[in-house]
């Protein structure tokens, strides 16, 4: 069989189609998985985070893996930072929880993988203190929901620009 450049940008187009496609049913499937965390509280919202995270990691490898191959894929780049803000989230949703049952050595485990996928998340850092700190955690589960929910009620644009001024002094 004999391959000529336009068959091979229509096969590399076609490839690159299915792999966002892919990437946002991924992301779909997670979001889906997240509805079931509003409205419980303890073990029940821990099975909801445990159960929403693969989709949110499977999106994320995804979009890493064809942005290899095409480089310069926005969508891809979009997708993936939005995988990874969302399992950033769903980390720091199950520090919180942990930390209110006393269970340090799990948000920190916790806690520990947000910062390796995000070192710069300013939640992350604020509960990396607060698990320093020997005194009991004060918890509220509305900041569980505020970890969670926060990111779909301002539009994804502007979550890039509320990152970027995190950093700054």
């Amino acid at each position: 069989m004999r391959f000529t450049v336009p068959g091979l940008l229509l096969l590399a187009s076609a490839a690159f189609a299915g792999a966002q496609e892919r990437v946002d049913a991924q992301l779909a499937k997670g979001e889906q998985a997240l509805k079931a965390v509003r409205g419980v509280e303890g073990t029940k919202a821990l099975r909801a985070l445990e159960a929403a995270k693969p989709y949110f990691q499977r999106a994320r490898a995804l979009a890493a893996r064809e942005m290899e191959v095409s480089p310069g894929a926005i969508l891809l780049e979009k997708a993936y930072g939005e995988a990874t803000d969302r399992l950033v989230r769903i980390l720091n949703a199950e520090t919180i929880i942990y930390l209110d049952r006393g269970a340090r050595a799990l948000a920190k485990k916790r806690n520990g993988e947000a910062l390796r996928l995000w070192p710069t998340d300013a939640r992350a850092k604020a509960l990396e203190e607060a698990i320093a700190n020997p005194a009991p955690y004060e918890f509220d589960y509305r900041v569980v929901v505020a970890v969670l929910g926060g990111h779909q009620e301002r539009p994804i644009g502007r979550a890039g620009a509320v990152r970027r001024n995190l950093g700054r002094p």
